[in-house]
């Protein structure tokens, strides 16, 4: 019992050094999922291309999207940095632990080797079976016995303590030898998106003083759309408050006419449903754009030209970008209660309760009103702009007011 006991403390203290390791490695590779999944993210994103049109709305929307790009590769290199960090912990918590297996098996290697020197002390087996026989009564003998194995047990234990901390201390180099191999693949990753970071933002440079030297078009071509997206933002109001209008009426008629209640009460009851489902989903709604896509302009009022400008510029949402052929898709279960088409840009309004999801710039549009739809249903394609990009202008409102869709999105 004791010779099992020794091998399971042995055992447990072996895998309790190596669990110690586990969670620092646990954050390594932790971060590392992350860090991949970004540049899997950016590597996808890189199909959506910087206009070839040399016009200054061409040339404003690709500083927009280039400003887009370098938020990300800089999110990237900033990730890089923290798994470098997670890293340099880890090697160092490895490297304790390599201190302590190395003096655990000086001690084993010790404690093994004065087991030896009494061994030979000892004599051979015919020896030690003279020994036992040698007593002057049974109980000696027995005694003398139980002494004797106990004895070769705690030599064979030595042992075998020596050959689990020698086989503990070659894990704990090798786990180093491989974290210190992952650290060179992390730098050369981190130096190779910076080398890309560096040369996106000197091209937004480039950009930037190239539409300083127009400024005054600048700043023309931006009241200009300014205009069109307050004008974009009053007709998505009208057609709202519309629709609205249109059920009140309807409401009323139907009261009038001595409509049971039961209908309203149930009605009210699904949207209520509809609305908590909604609010539960919070952040974790799905972008309302096919395929990778950058968020090109914020909500709320934002600075033209990366900053630089001197006209604010409100969308009334956020304007993602994606690529050639991009679809807008429905981000929660609804119905379709507006399709509108014009000349200039069409768009679709969706309600999920007292929430209402615009999806305007659309070309061909796949739904009709009236419409029960899913999330992820397609509502239609996204249109491509005269300079060439693929832009959804995506709103969302609660109770007839704006909010910033950005937080209920996972972008």
């Amino acid at each position: 019992m004791k010779n099992i006991a020794a091998k399971i403390t042995t055992l447990f203290l072996f895998l309790v050094l190596l669990s110690a390791n586990a969670g620092a490695q646990n954050s390594v590779d932790d971060m590392r999922a992350r860090a991949r999944a970004m540049q899997q993210q950016i590597a996808a994103k890189e199909k959506i291309l910087l206009s070839s049109q040399k016009d200054l709305r061409s040339k404003m929307q690709n500083l927009d999207l280039l400003t887009a790009q370098i938020k990300e590769r800089k999110a990237l290199v900033a990730m890089l940095r923290k798994e470098l960090d997670a890293i340099n912990d880890s090697i160092a918590t490895i490297d304790r632990e390599v201190r302590l297996h190395e003096a655990l098996v000086d001690s084993a290697r010790s404690e093994y080797a004065r087991s030896l020197r009494v061994a030979r002390n000892y004599g051979s087996l015919k020896n030690k079976l003279l020994f036992i026989v040698s007593a002057n009564d049974f109980n000696a003998m027995v005694r003398r016995y139980r002494y004797v194995r106990q004895y070769m047990n705690a030599h064979r234990d030595k042992a075998e303590e020596l050959k689990i901390r020698i086989a503990a201390l070659a894990a704990e180099r090798a786990l180093a030898d491989s974290v210190r191999a992952e650290k060179q693949q992390t730098i050369a990753l981190q130096n190779a998106q910076q080398h890309e970071l560096e040369l996106l933002e000197g091209e937004q440079r480039r950009l930037i003083n190239d539409l300083r030297r127009d400024s005054n078009k600048v700043n023309k071509e931006l009241k200009k759309q300014k205009q069109q997206l307050a004008a974009i933002n009053k007709e998505i109001d009208r057609l709202i408050n519309l629709e609205l209008a249109k059920r009140r009426k309807a409401k009323a008629a139907a009261k009038k006419k001595g409509a049971k209640g039961e209908g309203t009460t149930n009605a009210n009851t699904e949207v209520a449903k509809l609305s908590g489902s909604f609010q539960q989903n919070k952040g974790k709604l799905p972008a309302p754009i096919t395929g990778p896509y950058h968020l090109v302009s914020g909500f709320g009022l934002q600075n033209g030209v990366a900053g630089k400008g001197q006209v604010m510029v409100d969308n009334g949402g956020i304007i993602l970008q994606g690529e050639s052929g991009a679809q807008a898709r429905c981000i929660f279960d609804g119905e379709v209660i507006v399709v509108y088409t014009r000349e200039d840009y069409a768009l679709v309004i969706v309600e999920h309760g007292k929430y209402m999801s615009v999806y305007c710039q659309l070309d061909k549009i796949h739904v009709k009103k009236g419409d029960k739809v899913k999330a992820g249903t397609i509502i239609g394609n996204v249109a491509r702009n005269a300079s060439g990009h693929t832009r959804l202008l995506f709103q969302l409102y609660i109770d007839r007011k704006k909010v910033n869709p950005a937080n209920w999105l996972k972008l």
